[in-house]
C-alpha cells in the first residue's frame, strides 16, 4: 500500500470541499452535511477523488435513505437502466465503471460514516460485482452473437455461458478492492449456428477473453475488476474455458485436496437453471465426503504452512489476512469443520461463511464461545481490511508502518489511539490462532508416546519377544494377552492388504491407541472387543485419523466400547458414527421428542433434492446416532431407566412419523391426513429398549358413504394400501446403512388375512365381535403415534369404548391365566438353573398381564385407566383408584423396574434376558403372590 495516502490531513481534506463548494451552483445545499462529507473524504482519498469527478455522487449521498438498498435486483434494474442506451464497446466500458465507482463511494459511506454492519457490507460489495459481471456477460452474449449466431449442444439445446464465482465474491463476502476469482464454463460441446460457424470451445474462448476485458481493461474511468481465473482446471497452463463434462472428469481425476477448499465457495453468476444444478451437483460430489473426513487435516497444515513460509519470506507478519490469527485462519477453522462433516450434515454445504458458523454451533461441532469469537475477530479484521483499501481503492492486508497512518487508522476503526486499536487486533488475532491450533494441531508423538511407537515397531518386525518385554514394562494387566491381540491385527488379511496410505494412518494411530488402551486397564473381554473394532476399521483407515487426530474422542471410543459390547457392535457396523462419541447426552443436553423432531426435520425432510436412497441413508444414520448416543448416556450413569426408554420410544415415534411425512409428498394431503398408525408393545407402552421391534397396525378414517362415492372409497383404500406398503418397506429394508426396525403387523384385525389399513369402524367391529383375549390385552398397551388430532380422537373413542366393556370377571380371569399359560409353554426357559426376566414365571410377562387384567376388568367402572399404556403409571391409576393396595402397586412398580434394569444392562452386553435362578427369589414369591391374589391359580 501507498503510505503517504493511507489518510488526507485535514487541511487538504478542507481546501478539498472549499474547492467543491465553489463548482456547485447552489452549494448551500450541502452546508448542513459539510463535516460528514469531510469525514468521508479523510478516511478515503479514492471516495474524495470520485466525489470530484462526479459531483452528483455528493447529492447522491446526502440524500441517501437510513437503510440504502444495494440489493442485486436493484443493482440490476439501477444498472440496466444507466445501459439501455449505450450502443458502443466504449460507452459500455464508461458506464458500468462510472456505476462501480457510485456505487462503491455508496459503501465507503455506509462503512466509514454510518459505521453499518460488516456483513451487510461485504453483501453489498459482492451484489455490485455481481451485477457488473452478469451485465458484462449479458452485452458479450450480444456482440458475439452478432457474429458468431447462438451455441447449441449437440442434442440440439442452447449451450450457455456459465460463470463460476470463486473465494471471497463465491460466498458473496467480497473485500472493497479485491480480484474476483472466476472460473469459466459452458454447458456442453457443440457448435454455433451462423452459416461460418465455430465450435462452442471457440466461442466462449472468445467470449470469456472478451469478459476478462471489458471487466479489467483500464480505461480513463478506470477497470471495473481485476479478474483472476488461475482457479479453472489445470490452472494456467489450462484452456480457459471447459464445458461441464470436463470439469467433472477434471476434478474426479486431477483435483487436489486443497481444491476442495477453494470450490466451498464456488458459486454460479450466469447459467440457466439446470446448469447451476448439474454445477452443484458435480462439486458438491468432489468437496464433500459421505463419512466423516478428518483427512483434510493434512491438508489444512500444508496449505497453512505454505502460506505461513511466504509470510515469513516477505516480511508480511502485520498482514491481517495471511499472518498468525488473521482472515485465513477464521476461515480455515470454518471450512475445516465443512469438509469433515458437510457430507453428513447437509447444511455445512454452503458458501457463506456465516450461514456455515451458525450450522457449526446448531451441530454442536466447536463450542458456541469459539464461534463466537471467531466472528467478532473475522468482523473486526474485515472492517479493519476494507478501511485500509477503501483509501485509494488498493488491494492490500498490510497494516501501515508510519506512526501518523497507524493513528489514522485507529480513528478511522474508532479508537483515539493506535495502541488501544492494537491491543483489541492482537486480542483477536491471539484467539483466532488458539483456536486455530487447536483444530490443526499436529498430533505428532511425544515423549509420552515413544515406547508405544517402539512396541508397534517391534511387532511389525516380527520381534515379539521385545515387544512382550516393553509391553510388560509399561504396565499392561495381562500382557501375554495384549501381545495376542497385537500378533493377531497384524496377521488379519486387512493389515496384509493394506496401501501404502492406510499404512501410514495405522502407524500414526497405534501408539496413541495402545497408551490409550494401557490407561484404560480393560478386562480381556473388553480388550479382545475393542481390537476387533480396530481390526474392521483397517479397511476404512479414514476412521483411524479421525481417533488419531482427536484422542478425546479415541479415550470416549475405548470407555464406552469397554462398558457395552453393544455399542461396540453398533459402531462396527456403522463407523461413521463414531464423531457423535464427542456429543453425549447429559442432563444439560438431553433430547426431547421435540428436539429430535426438529432434528429429523433439518437433516432430512428439509432437502427436497434428496433421491429416496439418499433419504433411506439418512433415516438410518439419524436412528443409529441417535440411538448409540442414548446408549453412551446410559453407561455413563447420565440417563436413568425411564429416561433411556422414553428416548429410545420418541426416536422410534419420530422416525415413524418422519417417514409418513416424506412419503406423503408423494399423495395428495387428504390420503395422508386419512392415514394412522397405531403402536402396540414396547413402543405403545413408552418401553422400548435397544434393537426393540416394532408392534404397528396401520388405520384410516372411517369413509362415509354419504360423502364419498364407491369409486371414491376404493381409490382411497388403493392409496391408503399404498402408503402404508411404502412406509413398511422403508422401515424394515436392509441397506448397507441397516435396517431401521423389525415391524411386526400381526396384531391388526383378523391378522395376516386382514385388511392391511382397517378403518375405526372395522377395528371397533373386529375388537367387539371377534378379538381374542390377547388381542383385548394388547389393546392395552396401543397409542395412535401417527395421524391428524380427528383420526387420533376417533382411535382413543374406539380403544376406550372396547376396554371399558363391561366383562365376567371369572370368564377373564381364566382367559388371561390360559394365555398365560400357552406363553409359558412357548417361551419359557426349559433349564432350571435359569430364570428368563420376561417370559419365566414371576417375570415382567406375569406384571404385564396383571395389569391388562385389571384394566380389562375395571374399566367400565373407571375410564381413567384408559389414559394410560405403561405399566407403572396403570400401577399409580389402579391404586389411586383403591383396585389395588399401595404397597402391591408399589412392590410391583419396583420389580419391574429392577428386571427392565437389568435387561437394559444386558442388552448393552448383548446377552440375553436370562440370569440364574438363584436370583430375584424373593420378587418371584412376591409376584406369585399377587397373581393368585387378582387372578387365582
Amino acid at each position: 500500500m501507498d503510505e503517504k495516502h493511507l489518510n488526507t490531513p485535514q487541511d487538504s481534506v478542507d481546501a478539498a470541499w472549499t474547492a467543491f463548494l465553489q463548482t456547485q451552483p447552489t452549494p448551500e445545499e450541502f452546508y448542513p452535511h459539510a463535516n460528514t462529507i469531510k469525514c468521508l473524504w479523510r478516511h478515503s482519498h479514492y471516495a474524495m477523488q470520485q466525489c470530484q469527478r462526479y459531483p452528483e455522487f455528493v447529492s447522491t449521498l446526502v440524500n441517501l435513505p437510513l437503510l440504502p438498498d444495494q440489493s442485486t435486483q436493484y443493482l440490476q434494474t439501477l444498472l440496466g437502466q444507466a445501459l439501455s442506451a449505450v450502443n458502443d464497446e466504449d460507452d459500455f466500458k464508461r458506464v458500468i465503471r462510472q456505476f462501480r465507482h457510485q456505487q462503491l463511494v455508496i459503501i465507503c459511506w455506509r462503512d466509514l460514516v454510518r459505521n453499518d454492519d460488516v456483513h451487510t457490507l461485504l453483501q453489498a460489495i459482492s451484489n455490485v460485482a455481481d451485477v457488473c459481471v452478469q451485465q458484462s456477460v449479458a452485452w458479450c452474449q450480444k456482440l458475439l452473437a452478432d457474429k458468431y449466431g447462438q451455441a447449441f449442444t449437440e442434442q440440439g439445446e442452447i449451450a450457455n455461458f456459465i460463470v463460476v464465482a470463486v473465494g471471497k465474491l463465491g460466498g458473496q463476502e467480497l473485500n472493497f478492492s479485491s480480484d474476483i476469482d472466476l472460473i469459466f464454463l459452458y454447458s456442453a460441446a457443440g457448435q454455433t449456428d451462423l452459416k461460418h460457424s465455430v465450435t462452442n470451445q471457440e466461442f466462449f474462448t472468445l467470449f470469456a477473453q472478451k469478459l476478462i476485458d471489458v471487466l479489467a481493461t483500464p480505461t480513463v474511468d478506470g477497470f471495473v475488476y481485476r479478474v483472476d481465473c488461475r482457479l479453472r482446471p489445470f490452472g494456467d497452463s489450462g484452456p480457459l474455458v471447459v464445458h461441464l463434462d470436463s470439469l467433472e472428469e477434471y476434478l474426479y481425476s486431477h483435483g487436489r485436496e486443497w481444491e476442495r477448499y477453494a470450490f466451498i465457495k464456488a458459486r454460479c453468476l450466469t447459467g440457466s437453471s439446470q446448469d447451476i444444478i448439474n454445477f452443484t451437483a458435480i462439486v458438491n460430489n468432489f468437496v464433500y465426503r459421505k463419512y466423516i473426513d478428518f483427512g483434510v487435516l493434512n491438508t489444512l497444515r500444508e496449505m497453512k504452512d505454505l502460506i505461513s513460509q511466504q509470510v515469513q519470506q516477505r516480511n508480511q507478519q502485520d498482514n491481517i489476512k495471511l499472518g498468525q490469527g488473521g482472515i485465513r485462519e477464521v476461515e480455515f477453522v470454518i471450512q475445516f469443520f465443512q469438509l469433515v462433516y458437510g457430507g453428513r450434515h447437509l447444511d455445512l454445504q454452503t458458501a457463506s461463511l456465516f450461514e456455515a458458523s451458525q450450522s457449526i454451533v446448531e451441530k454442536n461441532l466447536l463450542a458456541i464461545t469459539d464461534i463466537q469469537q471467531l466472528l467478532s475477530a473475522y468482523k473486526f479484521l474485515r472492517r479493519c481490511e476494507n478501511r485500509l483499501q477503501m483509501f485509494n481503492d488498493e488491494q492490500t492486508h498490510d497494516l501501515p508502518a508510519d506512526p501518523h497512518k497507524k493513528t489514522y487508522l485507529a480513528n478511522s476503526m474508532g479508537y483515539e489511539s493506535y495502541s488501544l486499536f492494537e491491543k483489541q487486533l492482537i486480542d483477536h488475532r491471539s484467539a483466532v490462532d488458539q483456536i486455530f491450533m487447536q483444530i490443526r494441531s499436529d498430533g505428532e508423538s511425544d515423549d509420552i508416546y515413544a515406547t508405544y511407537q517402539l512396541i508397534w515397531s517391534k511387532f511389525q518386525q516380527s520381534d515379539q519377544d521385545n515387544g512382550l518385554s516393553l509391553i510388560i514394562d509399561v504396565g499392561f494387566d495381562f500382557a501375554p494377552i495384549m501381545q495376542g491381540l497385537i500378533m493377531k491385527l497384524i496377521g488379519c488379511a486387512a493389515y496384509r492388504n493394506q496401501d501404502a496410505q492406510g499404512r501410514a494412518r495405522l502407524n500414526q494411530f497405534m501408539p496413541l491407541f495402545l497408551y490409550e488402551m494401557n490407561m484404560a486397564k480393560l478386562t480381556q473381554d473388553a480388550s479382545t472387543r475393542i481390537f476387533l473394532l480396530i481390526q474392521n476399521l483397517l479397511r476404512r483407515s479414514i476412521y483411524l485419523v479421525m481417533l488419531a487426530e482427536n484422542q478425546k474422542l479415541l479415550s470416549q471410543l475405548i470407555k464406552v466400547c469397554a462398558a457395552s459390547p453393544w455399542i461396540t457392535n453398533h459402531l462396527s457396523a456403522y463407523p461413521l458414527l463414531m464423531d457423535e462419541l464427542m456429543h453425549p447426552l447429559n442432563e444439560t443436553t438431553t433430547d426431547n421428542q421435540a428436539s429430535l423432531q426438529n432434528d429429523f426435520t433439518s437433516e432430512v425432510l428439509n432437502h427436497s433434492d434428496l433421491d429416496y436412497e439418499q433419504v433411506m441413508d439418512r433415516v438410518r444414520y439419524f436412528k443409529h446416532t441417535h440411538e448409540l448416543r442414548v446408549a453412551c448416556a446410559d453407561v455413563e450413569g447420565n440417563l436413568s431407566l425411564m429416561d433411556v426408554s422414553d428416548h429410545l420410544s420418541w426416536m422410534a415415534e419420530v422416525v415413524v412419523s418422519g417417514c409418513v411425512n416424506y412419503l406423503g409428498k408423494s399423495f395428495d394431503q387428504t390420503s395422508v391426513d386419512r392415514v394412522g398408525v397405531v403402536a402396540f408393545g414396547k413402543l405403545g407402552g413408552l418401553e422400548m429398549g435397544y434393537g426393540s421391534d416394532l408392534d404397528l397396525v396401520f388405520m384410516c378414517k372411517n369413509i362415509s358413504s354419504e360423502h364419498q362415492s364407491y369409486s371414491q372409497g376404493l381409490d382411497a383404500t388403493t392409496k391408503n394400501t399404498l402408503l402404508i406398503q411404502r412406509l413398511t418397506h422403508m422401515l424394515t429394508l436392509q441397506t448397507v446403512s441397516g435396517r431401521l426396525y423389525e415391524v411386526d403387523t400381526r396384531l391388526r384385525p383378523d391378522g395376516a388375512a386382514g385388511a392391511i389399513v382397517p378403518s375405526i369402524e372395522q377395528m371397533q367391529i373386529y375388537y367387539q365381535q371377534r378379538a381374542w383375549m390377547w388381542e383385548l390385552q394388547a389393546l392395552v398397551r396401543a397409542r395412535c403415534i401417527v395421524g391428524d388430532s380427528e383420526l387420533k380422537q376417533q382411535f382413543d373413542q374406539m380403544r376406550e369404548n372396547i376396554l371399558c366393556q363391561q366383562r365376567e370377571i371369572v370368564t377373564l380371569q381364566k382367559q388371561v391365566a390360559e394365555m398365560r399359560i400357552k406363553m409359558l409353554v412357548q417361551k419359557s426357559s426349559r433349564d432350571e438353573k435359569i430364570f428368563h426376566l420376561k417370559h419365566d414365571r414371576g417375570g415382567i410377562t406375569d406384571i404385564e398381564f396383571m395389569v391388562q387384567y385389571m384394566v380389562l376388568a375395571h374399566a367400565h367402572k373407571h375410564k381413567s385407566l384408559c389414559a394410560y399404556t405403561d405399566n407403572i403409571q396403570l400401577l399409580g391409576c389402579l391404586s389411586d383408584l383403591e383396585i389395588i393396595t399401595t404397597d402391591m402397586a408399589q412392590q410391583l412398580s419396583e420389580i419391574y423396574r429392577e428386571y427392565r434394569q437389568t435387561m437394559h444392562v444386558r442388552a448393552l452386553h448383548a446377552v440375553e434376558a436370562k440370569v440364574s435362578s438363584e436370583e430375584y427369589i424373593l420378587e418371584r414369591e412376591i409376584i406369585g403372590k399377587y397373581w393368585q391374589q387378582v387372578i387365582g391359580s
